[in-house]
C-alpha cells in the first residue's frame, strides 16, 4: 500500500510534462544539505498527449509514473502537490533554467537533455506476443468518465475466463508502472499465455482516462472496477461465468468491495492486500518512517501516539473552521517533536500546509475509516490472499490474519492464505523489503507467485 505517511521526505514522486517541444529525458543535481541529488524527467508524446516519468536514480526510484505538468511560451511548471514539491523553469537553448521547490524549500536546478538510461527489467514482455492486445475503452456511466486500457485475448476461437487487474494507491497507469517496472503487464502477459482474457487499464485522470483522480475516494476507485466488469460481460471473447479480479495493495481492498455486491465475480485474488483498518496501515507505516529517522523509541512512542490521536480526530471530521484550526494545531506539535526536520532546513509552515493538504482529503479521511473486513464478510466467491514475508507496506502477518478472520465470520471458507519467504511489497526477491530497494531490483515479480496465481484460478475454475 503505497500511503503517504505524515513525516514528510525528500523523496521525489509523482509529477508530469507537457509540449513537443521538450520530449525527451532531462537531468539535473539538486543539492540538498551539500549532498547530491540526481533528477531524471523522461517526456514521450502518444498521439495528443504527453505523458512524463521521473527518476531518483540516488534513492533507486526510477520510472515513476507522473500526473500534472504545464509548458506555455517556454515556461514549464510541474507540481506534486502531496509532497509539496514545485518547478518552475525557463527553457533557453538546450537548458531549462529553473528552481525545484519542496516543503517550502527552494532548490536551484538547471535541467538538460540526456540519454535515458536503460533499465535491466529481464521479465519485461516484448512483441511481437503470441496473442491479441486491443486499446479498449468503457464508460462509468455514474460519474460521466471514459476509462481506457489494454484487453489481451489468447490468439485462438472460443470464450476464455476473464480476469481484471486492480492497481494500488496513487494514479497508476494501467501497467502499473513503478521504479522502472511494470507488473501488470508481467501479469497480463502470463495469464493471457496461459489462456485468459485480461483487462488493464489507467485509474480515472490518469494516461488516457478522463476524470480528475486527486478527488477520487477507494469506493469511486471500486466503481470503476465494477464498470469493467460490465464491459467484460458485453465481450463475446469473455465467458460470462468465469471473471475474476486480482487486486495489488489498495487494489486488494477493492476486490472484496466489488465481490461483495456482484455475485458475476467468480474469484478474488488479494495480493499484499489489507485486513486491517485503514487507520492501522497508516499508523505501521510511520512507525517504520520513525525507525528510519533513527528516532529514540521513547520520543517515537510520544509521536506515534500524538500521531494516532490526530487520525482518530478525523473521524469526527466537518470541515469547519475549528476542524482546520485544531488540526493545524496538532501539525504544529508534530513538527517541535521531529528535530530532522529542522536540521532539513524544512520550514515549520510549510510542513504544516503541505501535510494538512494531504491528511485533509476525502480520499485519506475515507482511507483511515475503511475496514476491508466488513467487505470480506460480505464475499462468497473463492478467495486467495499472498503477502511477502518482508513486506513493510502491508504487514503479511496481521493483514493476512484478518482476512482469514472477516472471512471465517462471513462463513466463507473457500480461501487461501500464503505468505512467501525474502519477497517485498512488490512479490520481488529483495534484501530489506523497503521501498528504496524496489527500483535496483531487476525482477519484477517472482514467478513463484504467478505460477501460484495460475494454478490456484485454473483449480477454482475446474470446481
Amino acid at each position: 500500500m503505497k500511503k503517504k505517511t505524515i513525516i514528510l521526505f525528500l523523496f521525489l514522486v509523482s509529477v508530469s510534462v507537457s509540449a513537443q517541444e521538450i520530449t525527451g529525458s532531462w537531468s539535473g543535481t539538486l543539492n540538498v544539505m551539500g549532498n547530491k541529488l540526481p533528477v531524471v524527467f523522461h517526456v514521450s508524446k502518444t498521439d495528443s498527449s504527453y505523458s512524463t516519468t521521473m527518476d531518483s536514480p540516488a534513492q533507486n526510484a526510477l520510472g515513476l509514473p507522473t500526473s500534472k505538468t504545464s509548458f506555455v511560451e517556454n515556461k514549464l511548471e510541474i507540481v506534486a502537490t502531496g509532497l509539496g514539491i514545485f518547478y518552475q523553469g525557463t527553457l533557453e537553448g538546450d537548458s531549462i533554467l529553473g528552481t525545484f521547490n519542496q516543503g517550502g524549500i527552494p532548490f536551484p536546478l538547471v535541467l538538460k537533455l540526456t540519454d535515458k538510461p536503460v533499465l535491466n527489467r529481464p521479465q519485461e514482455p516484448q512483441p511481437p506476443f503470441p496473442y491479441k492486445t486491443e486499446e479498449v475503452k468503457f464508460i462509468h456511466k455514474k460519474d460521466s468518465i471514459e476509462l481506457a486500457g489494454t484487453l489481451s485475448v489468447p490468439d485462438s476461437a472460443g470464450t476464455f475466463p476473464a480476469v481484471i487487474l486492480i492497481a494500488g494507491s496513487g494514479p497508476h497507469d494501467r501497467d502499473e508502472t513503478i521504479f522502472g517496472h511494470k507488473p501488470f503487464l508481467v501479469i497480463a502477459d502470463h495469464l493471457t499465455r496461459k489462456g485468459f482474457v485480461v483487462l488493464r487499464y489507467d485509474k480515472r485522470g490518469t494516461g488516457r482516462s478522463t476524470g480528475y483522480y486527486p478527488i477520487a475516494t477507494t469506493q469511486d476507485l471500486a466503481t470503476d472496477v465494477a464498470a469493467a466488469v460490465e464491459y467484460l460481460k458485453a465481450r463475446e471473447e469473455v465467458d460470462k461465468s468465469a471473471i475474476g479480479l486480482i487486486g495489488h495493495s489498495e487494489g486488494g481492498v477493492i476486490a472484496p468491495m466489488v465481490a461483495s455486491k456482484n455475485r458475476d465475480i467468480k474469484f478474488i485474488v488479494l495480493m499484499a492486500g489489507m485486513g486491517e483498518r485503514g487507520i492501522e496501515t497508516i499508523m505501521e507505516q510511520n512507525r517504520m518512517a520513525l525507525e528510519l529517522l533513527n528516532i529514540e523509541p521513547e520520543n517515537s512512542d510520544q509521536s506515534l501516539k500524538a500521531i494516532r490521536q490526530m487520525l482518530e480526530s478525523l473521524s469526527e471530521w466537518k470541515g469547519t473552521e475549528a476542524d482546520r484550526v485544531a488540526l493545524r494545531d496538532q501539525l504544529s506539535q508534530l513538527w517541535e517533536q521531529y528535530p530532522i526536520l529542522v536540521k532539513m532546513k524544512l520550514k515549520k509552515d510549510a510542513f504544516i500546509r503541505d501535510q494538512f493538504n494531504t491528511i485533509a482529503t476525502p480520499w485519506y479521511r475515507q482511507f483511515l475509516a475503511l475496514d476491508p473486513a466488513e467487505y470480506l464478510k460480505k464475499v462468497k466467491c473463492p478467495v486467495l490472499a499472498i503477502n511477502g514475508e518482508k513486506d513493510t507496506q502491508v504487514l503479511a502477518e496481521k493483514n493476512l490474519g484478518a482476512i482469514k478472520s472477516a472471512l471465517d465470520k462471513g462463513r466463507n471458507y473457500r480461501y487461501e492464505t500464503k505468505t512467501y519467504p525474502g519477497l517485498n511489497h512488490l512479490f520481488q526477491e529483495c534484501e530489506t523489503g523497503r521501498a528504496d530497494e524496489y527500483g535496483k531490483i531487476e525482477q519484477t515479480l517472482s514467478l513463484d507467485v504467478l505460477s501460484d496465481i495460475t494454478f490456484w484460478i485454473r483449480k477454482q475454475l475446474n470446481n
